[in-house]
């Protein structure tokens, strides 16, 4: 049990630097600071005289002083030389691999990932498993499952590896982590969606002692059960008989084989005909918690993983991304990576500071600054998250949207936290669940609710108005107490009620597959859009029906 004794001290050091996150961060300032010196972009700065600053307050106005922040569009430049191959313009060594993550044009970037900036995530990773087995103690001993993306994107011009940052993590662990691990890594490098979700759950389902299942999404986790109910009799067959049945090809060679399980086989076959579905208690009998992201955009999916898997214990996902760490369950990750804080309301730019970790206030929200050993420095990520509490003097953070995809109409400053957290309401309340839908900004001053008739088309074309209505009032009042600048904007008669715009079946679910398909990359990150900042995309679909507010 080398793994948990070694999350569990972790966990612990990393709860005794909250009670000190100044000096926390400091610390590992001077560490990236330091062996960053001899960099171009560290000589330019004097990374090392820096580094040799004592007083944390002095060290961080200091750097912050000499250092501008930066969007990834004003470093692409400095970004691009390192990807061609001039890595010392800002990386400490030569990078191992270019983490690809789809930026606000649908392009990918490419980021660094060194030797040191893994040894800092690997960091933060320790102090999640830590976490995560202190709030469920019962995991200790049982197999955990993460679900990732390929690492299989090609190479660099100058022959570095590139792909997806968790397919890379996978790959690299330390021997005694991945032998917690169920599935073999070229599962997620099968080219077809259907066959990587079944291959996943059908290795998952011959290992009875299952304790966690993880994914960034919790569409992932849904998707997977989908496929085995998809599936039903290949999984019964393929149990009875030890295989794993695939179409389709993976970029990595790779085969499994099991022991042969008739038992098990006719067990799923008469729960399936007696409750209609595999239940959870046969197919992972030793699960006891889902890990995934919650807020945000994600917060929705909730209701409908809670009922694909008859499980309720959740457990949240780091806040992260391609470019680092920030917060594992309960606070700031301050001995990962440098971060620092502006206000929403503030320009990431220009003569107003940045905040330090020990400097912000609960309820607030900030963008994200972050300065890692991977050749970001006072990075801008662009992502807005809100501070809920402290743990010691360290905040607690969740995420609330990308800062792009903040709308505005009549400057409601509109999150997809809020649209997912009113969408929720509203649908718990009526119980009529969609699980596709997108909030449009309209340039009749309104909001349209964009939402997949494959859940409500019934109702649409059965004349049955009253329902729909009701449910656009619903969703209506739900914004205006989740979104305080909504409820303004409205109060001002500056917007309009909204309104709800059923599609017909599969029309956004078809508009995000083929956003998917752009990359082509396999990926395990779905990651659900809830708001668009293109105004009047609802145009682009036909109506069976479209149902106003009160008011409208």
């Amino acid at each position: 049990m080398f793994a948990s004794w070694l999350f569990s001290w972790s966990y612990r050091r990393f709860l005794a630097a909250c009670e000190t996150p100044l000096e926390a961060q400091a610390a590992q300032l001077r560490r990236i600071l330091g062996r960053a010196a001899a960099t171009d972009i560290g000589r330019a700065h004097d990374f090392a005289g820096l580094s040799r600053l004592t007083d944390p307050v002095a060290l961080v106005r200091e750097y912050q002083r000499r250092v501008p922040i930066r969007t990834y569009q004003a470093m692409r430049a400095d970004l691009d030389r390192v990807y061609a191959g001039e890595w010392r313009r800002l990386c400490p060594s030569r990078p191992l691999f270019f983490a690809m993550t789809a930026g606000s044009t649908g392009q990918f970037k490419c980021i660094p990932i060194t030797k040191e900036f893994r040894r800092e995530v690997g960091r933060g990773s320790l102090i999640f498993n830590g976490a995560l087995e202190a709030a469920v103690p019962a995991l200790r001993g049982l197999k955990c499952q993460f679900l990732v993306g390929s690492a299989e994107g090609g190479v660099t011009p100058n022959g570095a590896p590139r792909g997806f940052m968790s397919g890379f993590n996978y790959k690299n662990l330390p021997r005694f982590v991945r032998n917690r691990f169920v599935l073999p890594y070229w599962i997620f490098t099968l080219h077809a969606a259907d066959d990587r979700g079944y291959a996943a759950g059908r290795i998952l389902v011959a290992e009875r002692r299952l304790g966690a299942l993880c994914a960034i999404s919790p569409v992932n986790l849904i998707n997977l059960i989908r496929a085995l109910e998809e599936n039903a009799e290949r999984l019964c067959a393929d149990i009875a008989a030890g295989t794993l049945t695939l179409g389709g090809t993976a970029a990595v060679e790779g085969s499994w084989r099991g022991k042969p399980n008739p038992a098990l086989a006719e067990s799923l076959r008469e729960a399936r005909r007696r409750e209609g579905r595999f239940p959870t208690r046969l197919l992972f009998p030793a699960l006891k918690v889902l890990v995934c992201w919650q807020g945000g955009n994600m917060g929705y999916h909730l209701h409908e993983l809670d009922r694909a898997f008859g499980l309720d214990q959740h457990f949240e996902f780091p806040v992260s991304a391609s470019e680092g760490l920030f917060a594992v369950p309960g606070a700031l990750a301050v001995t990962t990576h440098f971060l620092e804080f502006v206000p929403e309301d503030r320009p990431a730019t220009g003569p107003v500071p940045a905040l330090r970790a020990d400097q912000l206030a609960v309820g607030a929200t900030y963008r994200i600054v972050v300065t890692t050993s991977g050749g970001l420095y006072r990075y801008d990520i662009e992502d807005l998250v809100r501070v809920t509490g402290m743990a010691g003097r360290t905040p607690i953070i969740e995420f609330v949207s990308k800062a792009n995809r903040q709308v505005s109409v009549a400057n409601e400053r509109l999150t997809e936290s809020d649209v997912s957290v009113a969408m929720r309401a509203a649908s718990q309340a009526c119980d009529l669940w969609a699980r596709d839908f997108l909030f449009v900004p309209c340039s009749d001053k309104r909001y349209r609710v964009v939402v997949d008739g494959a859940a409500l088309a019934t109702l649409a074309v059965s004349g049955r108005e009253a329902p729909l209505r009701h449910f656009a009032a619903e969703i209506e009042r739900q914004l205006r107490a989740a979104a305080k600048g909504y409820d303004f904007e409205r109060d001002d008669a500056l917007l309009e009620p909204l309104q709800l715009f059923v599609t017909a079946p599969g029309a956004l679910a078809e508009r995000a597959a083929q956003g998917e398909g752009r990359q082509a990359l396999p990926n395990a990150q779905i990651k659900p859009t809830h708001l668009t900042n293109q105004f009047d995309a609802h145009a682009a679909f036909t109506a069976l029906g479209t149902y106003a507010a009160h008011g409208g």
